[in-house]
Formats: C-alpha cells, structure tokens, sequence
C-alpha cells in the first residue's frame, strides 16, 4: 500500500513538473465540455467579462490560499475553455435571412451526380455557414473557392435522414454549418482572396502539374487524396476498397503525411552541418511543413500535425530536452483554441489516441522480440506500431464505424513503404517540374507505385472475413479506456516496484 501511495504522489508530481501542458490542456477540454453540457446563451461582451472576472478571482484566492496556487490557475483554465467555445458560437449564425443572399464559396467543389457540393459563408455582420448544392451546368464546373456569390434560394436546416446510423447532423453543427439548400439560381459577383483560397489554388496548380507530366486520370485521384487531402476526386469503390482493408488513415493527410515530409526536409537540409547555422535548417523545415500544410488545404489534422513537428523543431533548436507528452497537449491545447468542438471530432480523437498510444505502447511492444536481420526489425516496428494504433483507437473505432479491418496488420505493412515512396516521388516531380526527362521518369515511378497500392487494397478486399463488425455503446467506450488506464497504471506500477528492488539490491 506504501509503494502505491508513493506511486500516485511521484505520477502526479511529475505531471504537474514535466507537462505542465498536459494539465493546462486537461483544465481547458473539460471546460468546452462543461459548455456542451450548460451553455450559457448571452453576448460576447458578458462572456468577456466573465473571463476578466474569473482572472481576478483566481489571483486573488492563489495570493490568499498559497497551497492551492496551482489548481486555482487551471480552474482559470476551465473557464478559459468554457468561454472560448461561447465566443466562437456566437461568431455565426444559425441559417441565412433572406430569399437573396451574397455568400462565399469556401470549400473544394465536389462534384455529384446532378449538382456540386460546397460549403459557403455569407457576407454579413453575423455570417452562416451552410452546405449547398448547386445546379451541375457548363457555368458551374468553372466556380472554385473565394468565388462570391449571389444567390436567391431557400435554406432548410440540416436533419439526419430517418433510420441513419451517423449523426450527421451532429457532424456538421460542430463545424458552425446548420443549413442546405440546392441552388439553381445564382450568379457570380466577384472573387475573394483568402489564406484557404490560396491555399487550394496551389494545391490544384499542383495537381495540374502532376497530370501535365504523365499522371494518370486514376490515380490522380488516389494523389489528390494521399498527399493532398483532396477526397472530392475519389471513387466510392476506391473509398470502400480503402476502409475495409484498413488503409483508410492513408488517405486523411495527417500526422504519418506530415512525419514523412519533416524527414524528407531535414534529409534535403542535412549538408548544413554548421552548428552556427542549425537555426536555417530548422527555419527551412518549419517553413516546408507549413508550405506542405497550405497545400492539402489547411485541414485540421494536417494543422496539429504541423503545430507539434514545429514545437519538437523548435525544441531542437533550443537544445532542450522536451516531454512528447508536454508537445502533444501544447499542440492539442493550440488546436482547441482555433476550433473547441475539434474536441468532438472522430479525427481529433482517432489522432491524439493513435499518436499518444504509439507514444506509450510502441516501444515497449518493440521490446518485447528483437529480430536480427535488417527486414525482421523493419517488419516488427511496423506490426509493433501498428498494435500500439490499435490499443489506443479500438474504442473510438468500436464507437463511431462498429467494424474491424482484420487485416489492418498486413495493410500498414503494405502502405505505409509505399506512401512514404508516393509522398517522395511527388515532392521530387514538383521540385524538378521544369525538368521534362526527369519529372516523367519520377512520375512514372509513381504511377506503379500508386497503382500497386489501389490494387493492393483491392485483392485484400477480397479475402475471407475482412471486417468483423461490433457496435458498443458510449458507457462502453468508457469502460475500454478506464481498462486502458488500468493497465497503464499496472505497468507504471510494476516499473516502480522494479525500481524499489534494484535499490536495495545496491
């Protein structure tokens, strides 16, 4: 009982020293969820206030109570969170006022059977975000992102169809889009210039490029989603031969797209070898992650990803050793504040449990067999990675989809080389465009390559029981983790007591 008391005071000291992020991450989720719970419905000015307010009741009660200084500050922090969602609820409105409105495009057009899907924004004081689909013609095909608008529709607010499994309606109210109309009436009035306009007009430079050197129609769309985050292009056979294999991942441009650049640029940088000069090289990478994060669009995951390579840069540069754990909440912490209800997402969620499981389990299952050929490390890294994926994202996948891929194993064995050879063949046939021989012969490269994967995941499509289906409900979900959390605990434990005895055996 000794030993577990100084295990809980030693865990719970070197949370508060080393990550001191991880509490103030911590402090701020649980106050946008309190807001989920009881929201408070007022002005931007109240909500302000509140959190001025709260600022001066914590200094005053840490100066009072010296004892409780700490957990006085990440009270704050839960008021922080709390005021945070409130202010961005209030930035839009509920659904478009008026038969005639003026709105901007702000997404990528996907194109349907009879119209093409976009999300707009109106132009207004209060602005609302709503989904349309407009009226498939020769003037439609040319709209792209930053188009104005003026459009004369009725806007309907979004419900789930009847009998749905996914909450879509849910989905889309935490991303502020709470209406849809289709749209056959409009007429263009202008264009906007915006950071994501920008952003996905080099990314469809980009692609173009790719395509003008000898890219294929097929796999165009594979790149377009793989290295760009562009699943508009994608096929629903492509789509579900990618899920039910387990490569899925592959596809939403996240933190694996975004490990595989940072390497790929440190490895370009690697000739400044001068220590004088380290701060160029890591300037030089920071700046290719952000350049790679402008053109997939800006996404969410690829804007964590991005936040946290950046912080372990940066890191480096300052020669200071730092907690992965401390780096992934100060990211989390960064990406809650741009966007609260981030926290609700499945990919939010699916990539801070994936990257966090990876953090804690890899190594040690890594441990558990040493091969002892070149291949046999490689292969067990993979699988080893792969099990630690699994432990930390099995519940929120049980959840949310209720199948499991059964051969995921064998897929990230598969995808993951070849994304990494996809991913280098791009960056190189964009780097040396100018260069005709060399861009076709790389692009030819990656046209095998690309089409090795799709037909890769299509055979394993085909193999016997290659999903498992298993639905479990929220309580439990909980009930995974806190065994999850158990079993952390027991590991921790076991650790120490190891500790204990090495000692007095000296």
């Amino acid at each position: 009982m000794t030993y577990l008391l100084e295990f809980l005071s030693s865990t719970r000291n070197t949370i508060l020293t080393r990550n001191p992020c991880v509490c103030i991450t911590i402090a701020f989720i649980c106050g946008i969820i309190g807001y989920s719970v009881y929201p408070l419905m007022t002005t931007k000015s109240t909500l302000i206030g509140i959190l001025y307010l709260s600022a001066i009741v914590c200094i005053c009660l840490s100066r009072i109570i010296n004892s409780c200084r700490i957990p006085i500050l990440l009270l704050w922090f839960v008021v922080g969170g709390y005021v945070t969602v409130g202010l961005k609820e209030l930035q839009y409105g509920k659904i478009p006022q008026g038969n005639t409105i003026y709105a901007t495009i702000t997404s990528t057009l996907e194109e349907k059977q009879k119209s093409y899907k976009a999300t707009i924004q109106t132009i207004e004081d209060i602005p609302c975000k709503s989904i349309v689909y407009i009226k498939k013609d020769s003037l439609s095909k040319d709209l792209s992102c930053g188009d104005i608008l003026r459009i004369q529709a009725k806007f309907n607010l979004i419900e789930n169809q009847k009998n749905a499994t996914f909450d879509f309606k849910q989905f889309l109210n935490l991303q502020y889009i709470y209406s849809q109309a289709y749209i056959s009436n409009w007429e263009k009035v202008g264009e906007e210039t915006s950071i994501q306009s920008v952003c996905i007009k080099l990314r469809n430079n980009a692609l173009h490029t790719l395509q003008e050197r000898g890219l294929t129609d097929s796999n165009l769309q594979l790149i377009a989603a793989l290295a760009f985050g562009d699943k508009s292009l994608l096929d629903e056979e492509t789509k579900f031969n990618f899920s039910t294999a387990g490569a899925m991942h592959v596809l939403a441009v996240s933190g694996l797209h975004v490990g595989i650049i940072n390497g790929i640029l440190f490895f370009l940088f690697s000739f400044i070898r001068n220590k004088k000069l380290q701060w160029l090289k890591i300037l030089l990478c920071i700046s290719g992650i952000w350049a790679y994060a402008c053109l997939t669009g800006m996404s969410p995951s690829v804007q964590r990803a991005s936040i946290m390579c950046s912080m372990v840069s940066i890191a480096l540069l300052l020669q200071r050793r730092t907690s992965t754990y401390n780096t992934l909440a100060a990211a989390a912490f960064f990406s809650l504040l741009l966007s609260p209800n981030d926290i609700f997402s499945v990919s939010f969620q699916l990539s801070y449990a994936a990257v966090i499981s990876i953090v804690y389990f890899g190594q040690k299952i890594q441990n558990l067999y040493r091969p002892t050929t070149p291949i046999g490390s490689y292969l067990w890294g993979i699988i080893a990675v792969s099990v630690a994926v699994q432990i930390g994202t099995l519940p929120i996948t049980l959840y949310y989809f209720g199948t499991i891929p059964t051969y995921s194993l064998l897929t990230n064995i598969i995808v993951i080389p070849l994304a990494f050879i996809i991913l280098i063949c791009v960056v190189f046939s964009l780097a040396f465009y100018w260069l005709p021989i060399v861009a076709e012969t790389i692009i030819s490269i990656l046209n095998f390559t690309t089409d090795y994967m799709r037909d890769s995941m299509f055979d394993i499509t085909t193999f016997p029981h290659s999903n498992i289906e298993i639905q479990i409900t929220e309580h439990q979900l909980c009930y995974l983790y806190v065994c999850i959390v158990l079993l952390v605990v027991i590991i921790e434990y076991n650790k120490q007591l190891q500790i204990q005895k090495d000692l007095l055996r000296l």
